[in-house]
């Protein structure tokens, strides 16, 4: 019972991993449906221009076709303007996007009593393949959809025609909702592998933050994180090499790790990268310099409390003069002034990193 509840709940994986999977699953439906609502558009506008061009303009299709074709019009705009200000809208407007051409089907069905409803067996199976989503809620749309088939088939079709509906309808949303089902399990593993490599392949594998083929990737983008100012850290380590020199690379690997944990606690695991052997960039948006200052400051102190020492630079620029390239220069011009004074202190050799 267990394993049929985290199949229908979680396709089959664990409740954590499949949370962890909800930006992935909620990408790639906004990529679907941003497509099969523009095709959707299309369809429905050609068959709106198709009657207007025989003269169909007033027959109860021609309406059918205007309404759905202004629906997924909506959706589509829904999608382009409304999904990148609110991710989460995307999901309802997929279901209402399925919601709409089970109406538009079952309208059609109502309207030709005599055939049997095959746009709507033909959607119990098409639709559900579209989505990623929890299966249950995928079967409820399917139960709710053949139960209105039925009601429709009960209250306008022929006994006969009737019979064949209902008979149709139940055994094939049966057997939709145990395909949906596999089929979920199946998107997610998918997502989950998918996931986990891109995962190594963004990821320094020593310290475990970002790498850097992921913070020239991210770092066009940081613009519009913030709204206010981004404020850049850019991080040396000392004497990394001489540790190297004199206690081995395990020692040294040991220094990067316990300063990637302390920037990655105070600046998130998204926002640390490591783009070289002993430096460290990260950033926070809309904090002012001071602050962020104070939590180098602080980071400097824990580490000091165990023998490592880092040179940081900041620099921090206002929303509407930010420049990527000027901010990261700027703080790294502020990391060698600080490491240039680090070194300048009696007793240290520059030439011993």
């Amino acid at each position: 019972m267990q394993t049929i509840m985290k199949l229908l709940l979680y396709a089959g994986l664990e409740k954590e991993e499949f949370k962890a999977l909800n930006r992935d699953a909620l990408a790639e439906n906004t990529r679907n449906l941003t497509t099969y609502s523009l095709v959707a558009v299309l369809v429905f506008g050609m068959l709106v221009v198709a009657n207007a061009l025989v003269g169909n303009m007033t027959s109860i299709n021609q309406i059918h076709y205007m309404l759905m074709l202004a629906a997924n019009l909506l959706i589509w705009l829904g999608m382009r303007f409304l999904v990148p200000k609110c991710p989460g809208l995307a999901l309802p407007l997929f279901y209402a996007f399925m919601g709409f051409l089970y109406a538009f089907s079952l309208a059609i069905t109502a309207i030709h009593p005599s055939l049997p409803a095959v746009t709507t067996i033909v959607l119990l199976f098409a639709m559900p393949m579209l989505l990623c989503d929890r299966p249950i809620r995928m079967i409820g749309m399917t139960a709710v959809a053949v139960t209105a088939l039925c009601a429709v088939a009960f209250i306008y079709k022929p006994v006969e025609v009737a019979q064949v509906d209902l008979w149709n309808g139940v055994s094939f949303a049966v057997v939709a909702a145990v395909v949906e089902t596999l089929q979920q399990r199946t998107k997610y593993r998918l997502l989950a592998q998918a996931r986990k490599i891109r995962m190594l392949s963004e990821t320094d594998l020593l310290t475990g933050v970002k790498n850097r083929n992921h913070y020239e990737t991210r770092l066009a983008g940081y613009a519009d994180t913030c709204r206010e100012n981004l404020v850049c850290v850019y991080v040396d380590v000392n004497g990394l090499h001489e540790l190297n020199n004199t206690q081995g690379h395990k020692a040294g690997d040991v220094m990067l790790q316990t300063v990637a944990h302390e920037l990655s606690a105070c600046f998130g695991a998204e926002d640390t990268f490591r783009i070289g052997g002993d430096e460290f960039v990260c950033f926070r948006a809309d904090a002012p310099e001071y602050a962020v200052r104070g939590q180098v400051d602080h980071i400097s102190a824990v580490l000091a409390a165990r023998s490592y020492n880092i040179s940081a630079g900041i620099s921090s620029q206002v929303k509407s003069e930010l420049s990527l390239s000027a901010l990261t220069t700027a703080a790294e011009e502020a990391m060698f002034q600080a490491k240039r004074e680090y070194y300048a202190q009696a007793g240290r050799d520059r030439r011993r990193r």
